[in-house]
């Protein structure tokens, strides 16, 4: 590698240096390569030797270590494509080096296209933009399982509940699945975070009501007041149907009449 100030003649003939200092090399097809530094000639030989380690890199057939990439991160997106031209940088790698938020969006638009609810989709990236901004994470160097872990565990103190805590966990786990799978990054750094049991920590238990409390709460909502805009023998209907068909709120509030199949009693 070679550092060096590139000399030119001026308007009146006088022989110059360049005010920027420029870096040559040998890449790894052996083509020599010059590369634009800066004014600075010591922050033009960092360059240098950042630009060196990416060739031997790319010639030992390895992958960048975290502090390659976090510096390919931070470069120039000019820099990056200037990489990727040359062959010393895949495209997908080059990628990475977006921010995460950007990145969050391209997930985004992937599960929507591969059909999932909206509501399913509003909640993971939710999920998964709460972590990013608690934790502080910007770019895709910035995750790791220990980050991710103490910022759950810390919303864990402040009252989350244990499955809660499993959702926003598969939310960011999956989305770091989705970039591998994409190639825009190498590995998963959650791959070895785990879900907590969930119930050992069960806040809201949950039971089938006994025959004689069905009929209590039947009975109270047939004579009871408007609620929600809904009379009392209309929620005595709905709480007999969730009795009987064992179906959930939300799938009661999606429930449509042409999914019905109506029979006369014979």
């Amino acid at each position: 590698m070679r550092v060096f100030r590139s000399s030119y003649k001026s308007r009146d003939g006088q022989t110059k240096k360049t005010s920027r200092w420029y870096i040559e090399t040998r890449d790894h097809r052996e083509i020599v390569r010059r590369f634009v530094g800066f004014v600075d000639k010591r922050q033009t030989e960092a360059l240098g030797r950042q630009i060196q380690k990416l060739i031997e890199t790319k010639m030992s057939g390895e992958q960048p270590s975290i502090e390659l990439t976090r510096w390919l991160e931070n470069i120039p997106m000019k820099m990056r494509e200037r990489f990727v031209k040359i062959g010393l940088l895949d495209r997908s790698r080059a990628a990475a080096g977006k921010p995460l938020s950007e990145h969050l969006e391209d997930f985004k638009a992937h599960m929507e296209a591969k059909g999932n609810t909206s509501d399913h989709v509003k909640k993971t990236v939710s999920r998964i933009k709460r972590i990013m901004k608690g934790a502080g994470f910007r770019n895709w160097s910035d995750i790791t399982a220990n980050k991710v872990q103490r910022y759950l565990h810390k919303r864990r103190e402040a009252g989350l509940g244990a499955m809660t805590f499993n959702y926003y966990l598969q939310a960011i786990k999956q989305f770091c699945i989705w970039m591998v799978y994409e190639r825009r990054a190498s590995e998963n750094p959650l791959s070895n975070l785990k879900a907590i049991n969930a119930e050992a920590d069960k806040r809201h238990p949950r039971r089938s009501l006994e025959v004689d409390e069905a009929r209590a709460l039947l009975h109270a909502a047939q004579h009871g007041p408007t609620v929600m805009g809904i009379t009392g023998p209309e929620r005595t209907m709905l709480y007999r149907l969730a009795c009987e068909s064992g179906l959930r709120l939300n799938e009661l509030r999606n429930l449509r009449v042409s999914f019905l199949t109506l029979r006369l009693a014979q």
